[in-house]
Order: structure tokens, then C-alpha cells, then sequence
């Protein structure tokens, strides 16, 4: 698969929103209707795959925490810093259920969305 790590990969997705952040300042960075549609169907993948993987985040924390194996920096007792992060991935989790409705939704509609042919080319059409 690869050999990076977790926090590597998760920086690379990070890395991707920002340049896509980046690429679409300009409303005219999309060439017609169906790459705003490809690129929410894409977004709405990445949604879908996020609970796995916060699923996992809480795991491997939960996992550490139960080996007594975390020290915290700033002297805390580490089960408590392990307890609330643990429920907020838990909260997170279903947070994304909001948003991927939304996103499924967006991506439904413009998945039916086009540009306008030129004129010369709707000008054959009618003349079928």
C-alpha cells in the first residue's frame, strides 16, 4: 500500500483541500458545470470515508491509553486528555452525517448539471 505514515497521509489531504481551495478562488477556475459537479462528488467521497477514519484516530488513541503508554507535556493525567478526545471523535463522527446529506444532495443535483452547447452546434440539433 505505502509506506507513509498516518499523519503524513492525512497532511497530503490536507495539502489537496488547500491547493483545491487555492484553484478555485476565481469562480472561472471551472471550466463548466460538470466540474463543479465532479469535484462535489469528489468531496462527498471524502466525507464518506472520514467516519473509517476517525473510527480508527479513536482506536489507536483509545489502544495508547490503554497501554499507559501517552504522557502529556503538561503533567495531566493523560486518561482524562484520552476520554475527551475520544467523545469528540465520537460527536465528530456524527456531525459528518449532517454534512455528508448536504453534500449528497449537492452532488445529486449537479450530477444532472451541463453547460450550453455553443450556438452553432444547438443550431444543427433544431435543424434535424
Amino acid at each position: 500500500m505505502t509506506d507513509k505514515t498516518p499523519g503524513e497521509l492525512a497532511t497530503e489531504a490536507a495539502e489537496a483541500i488547500r491547493a483545491l481551495n487555492h484553484r478555485t478562488l476565481d469562480k472561472a477556475s471551472y471550466e463548466n458545470p460538470a466540474e463543479v459537479g465532479a469535484a462535489a462528488y469528489a468531496l462527498r467521497m471524502l466525507v464518506e470515508r472520514l467516519p473509517q477514519t476517525l473510527d480508527q484516530l479513536r482506536t489507536g488513541l483509545l489502544w495508547f491509553g490503554a497501554e499507559n503508554t501517552i504522557r502529556m507535556d503538561d503533567g495531566t493525567d493523560p486518561r482524562d486528555a484520552v476520554a475527551e478526545c475520544s467523545a469528540s471523535l465520537l460527536v465528530a463522527r456524527q456531525h459528518l452525517q449532517g454534512l455528508l446529506d448536504e453534500l449528497a444532495l449537492v452532488s445529486a443535483r449537479t450530477s444532472h448539471m451541463g453547460g450550453h452547447w455553443p450556438d452553432h452546434e444547438d443550431d444543427q440539433d433544431d435543424e434535424s
